[in-house]
């Protein structure tokens, strides 16, 4: 029974993974030990139980509760004796209830006599045999399907049909013999029962597997959206995917929160301070129970997000803004500013607003204007360029196409200078850097980096790389 309840607890935690719900390795042992405590005959209880250790926010507890219910609703259980619903739903179907006179076929028989709990029985053995708890994608429907029909023993049915079709029929038609039992009595009534039963059998063998599905392949779905929207291009998803994005931004720049707020090991404490040390101590009569160790004060790091918002930049821009202000507790000090005829900082536009209403703010401010690289780096030496350091790293994101103005690249090597570092990321693919109106080869000398970023996988490799260095900075 334990191996049982393991099997069962772990195809739960897929399903309430599917559920979008994040389990850490954590996570899936205290609900081993919940459900080791409070036992499966309990179902609520059970329930309330799990909830309270995989749930982290309201919105999880509603969909770990759907998850629960449907997973329970759907799935067989060795330590529950009733029935679940889709049992219920599949004794409806019609079959049975017909004669099985010299039928030898033992599903065949099932299927004529109507055993509805023997035959529901035998179909959950099929599935648990073929491992149907495995199904994660649309296209293997039809395969389970087929798999479980062959273990509950599908040719031997085919068989018995042909068998009760090659019988020549009794009574010649004359509706004789047609008491109790009906068409079925008679072999060629008989064989075209089997046919009907047969036909509902597959049906409800693709419903079993349609459930599964649902359960278990709701996180390989969702995994495989989520690898296609990483992968398209900002510029090209459509509104239905924006909000999918925006939740997927959230969860990646949360990880990354995550990954680097980790404590450090600790380094080499350097030398002793033995003034402080010794005047510290000065009451304990120069006993030195206090020890004073020199440290080197760091300077916070700070970053400068400077973004192109014209065109199909701007949806760029939108996500890497979104990164820069969800990773807020790590970046200590983030001022963005954006640009298309002219250069705003946008800051407090973040700080104020979601991401969403902020970006539509910053578009109505300076965007569906020409863009003007030169004049919106003078704009930024006029305005902000005495608080570049040495302590901050500059990012620019834009494709420099300047409209065949003036694209001002000293103003890019004086910034360069008082800065740590400057990061360009460019929407467009290197093949069209250079071409037509693009400046981009102007700025590169004066860049530590230039990198193509147009997908949410580049984004999210150039802000972990970022934050990494950043951190290392501090």
């Amino acid at each position: 029974m334990p191996g049982e309840i393991d099997h069962t607890l772990v195809n739960f935690l897929k399903v309430v993974r599917g559920a979008d719900v994040r389990v850490s390795v954590a996570e899936s042992l205290d609900a081993v030990e919940v459900a080791n405590f409070l036992g499966w005959e309990d179902r609520e209880r059970l329930k309330q139980g799990l909830g309270m250790a995989l749930a982290k926010t309201p919105e999880e507890k509603d969909r770990f509760d759907a998850a629960f219910d449907a997973f329970f609703s759907a799935v067989a259980d060795a330590t529950d004796d009733e029935d679940g619903e889709g049992r219920e739903e599949d004794a409806d179907s019609g079959i049975g209830g017909m004669n099985a006179d010299g039928v030898e076929d033992e599903l065949a028989r099932m299927l004529l006599e109507g055993d509805q709990a023997e035959l529901l029985a035998a179909m959950e053995e099929a599935a648990a045999a073929v491992n149907l708890d495995q199904i994660r994608f649309f296209t293997q429907r039809g395969l389970y399907t087929q798999r479980i029909l062959r273990q509950m023993g599908v040719e031997g049915l085919d068989a018995a049909i042909r068998e009760a079709q090659a019988q020549p029929q009794a009574g010649g038609g004359d509706g004789q013999g047609q008491g109790q039992g009906g068409g079925a009595s008679q072999p060629g009534g008989q064989a075209e029962a089997l046919e009907t039963a047969r036909a509902r059998l597959f049906e409800m063998a693709r419903n079993l597997v349609e459930r599964r599905l649902s359960l278990y392949g709701a996180e390989t779905t969702r995994d495989l959206r989520e690898s296609r929207l990483r992968r398209s291009r900002l510029g090209n998803l459509d509104r239905r995917d924006q909000v999918e994005m925006r939740r997927l931004v959230a969860r990646i720049a949360k990880r990354l929160a995550a990954l680097h707020s980790r404590k450090p090991k600790r380094r080499n404490r350097g030398m002793l301070d033995l003034r402080r040390t010794m005047r510290r101590n000065y009451a304990n009569d120069g006993i030195m129970f206090d020890l004073e160790w020199k440290r080197k004060k760091v300077s916070k790091p700070k970053v400068m997000a400077i973004c192109d918002v014209s065109g199909s930049v701007a949806a760029v821009a939108r996500f890497l803004l979104q990164f820069l202000y969800a990773l807020h507790d790590i970046l200590n000090d983030v001022r963005s500013f954006a640009f298309s005829g002219k250069l705003i900082e946008t800051s407090d536009f973040f700080e104020r607003h979601d991401v969403d209403a902020a970006v539509d703010m910053v578009m109505n401010e300076v965007g569906y204007m020409p863009t003007d690289y030169g004049k919106s780096l003078e704009d930024f030496r006029e305005g902000w360029l005495e608080d570049v350091d040495k302590r901050t790293t500059v990012v620019i994101l834009g494709d420099g196409r300047s409209n065949n103005t003036d694209p001002r690249s000293d103003i890019l090597k004086e910034i360069a200078e008082r800065s740590k570092r400057v990061l360009w990321l460019n929407p467009e693919p290197p093949p069209l850097w250079g071409t037509g109106d693009s400046e981009i080869y102007r700025y590169k000398p004066y860049c530590n980096l230039m990198r193509e970023v147009n997908t949410l996988q580049h984004l999210e490799r150039v802000v972990n790389d970022l934050v990494r260095v950043v951190k290392a900075a501090s």
